[in-house]
């Protein structure tokens, strides 16, 4: 599940499909209370994303909440943090030992291409990278995600992402995304989106590179998003994507419960479990 528990970012990136930054951060409360619900109720994965995350004062017990173990000896979620990187390194040095993964983004190996979509700190490619090293160099037990939005300004960039980053510091799974029609994307649909044939030939080029490169691909097109998510975001509401767009189900705590125990008959349990193992994998750094 996809816990948003923030709107508020320190960038305003124009393809963005989070929560709309106004709205108000969920109180710490309520944040650790969902947490407690997922972890008791066997969720075996947890992203926490936002807006950004780690503008949250409470993170850092949101994620000890999660990982707290089981009293039946069951295994708590893994944990992923989706944060857009801006965090100091102190910061992030108390989050990290409670992670698993970390999803972190890079749009472009083209400077221009990427400050243009990823708005408000111009060092941010130095940023992430500076994290990414970091990460690999001192908490090796987390894994890491690099995400790459496609949209209309950066599809000759977008492919040579990872000539930016050094072998040793090569992400477990580099995840390529068609930008979605939704919040800030729907607003800049006009002038961002890129229809799928065009999207495949970026991904095409990506694979080449991932290949060359001896990192995992996963693609994210517009067209699988149906039943694959369940977001919770900052005023509690649960929204899972239904023929292609999001729809609001009500507070998480009040959502009648479907079939089987599972949250929403919107969401699919296989396809919204594949979309977390596939691109969180269990498997050893290297292996595909």
């Amino acid at each position: 599940m996809d816990l948003r528990p923030i709107g508020r970012c320190n960038l305003s990136c124009p393809f963005c499909f989070g929560p709309r930054h106004e709205m108000p951060t969920m109180r710490r409360a309520e944040a650790l209370r969902i947490a407690a619900t997922l972890r008791q109720e066997g969720v075996q994965g947890v992203v926490i994303s936002g807006g950004e995350p780690t503008l949250l004062p409470y993170l850092g017990e949101l994620v000890q909440q999660l990982r707290i173990p089981l009293p039946d000896g069951g295994v708590p979620p893994r944990v992923v943090l989706s944060t857009n990187g801006l965090a100091p390194l102190k910061r992030m040095q108390g989050v990290l030992p409670g992670l698993s993964w970390i999803a972190l983004p890079l749009e472009s190996a083209d400077e221009r291409e990427h400050r243009e979509l990823r708005k408000g700190v111009a060092p941010h490619r130095e940023r992430v990278l500076g994290l990414l090293r970091e990460v690999r160099k001192n908490h090796q037990q987390v894994k890491v995600k690099l995400g790459t939005v496609v949209t209309r300004r950066n599809l000759d960039g977008a492919p040579r992402v990872l000539d930016l980053i050094e072998d040793p510091c090569r992400p477990d799974v580099w995840k390529v995304y068609q930008m979605s029609e939704s919040n800030y994307g729907a607003d800049n649909a006009g002038w961002l989106s890129v229809g799928d044939e065009e999207f495949e030939e970026v991904v095409a080029r990506c694979q080449e590179a991932a290949d060359q490169r001896d990192v995992t691909l996963r693609v994210y097109r517009n067209a699988d998003r149906s039943g694959t998510y369940f977001f919770i975001d900052p005023d509690c509401e649960v929204v899972v994507v239904d023929a292609g767009e999001e729809r609001r189900l009500g507070n998480f705590f009040d959502v009648s419960r479907g079939d089987g125990g599972y949250p929403s008959p919107l969401v699919h349990p296989f396809s919204n479990a594949a979309n977390f193992v596939g691109t969180y994998p269990e498997a050893s750094r290297g292996r595909r």
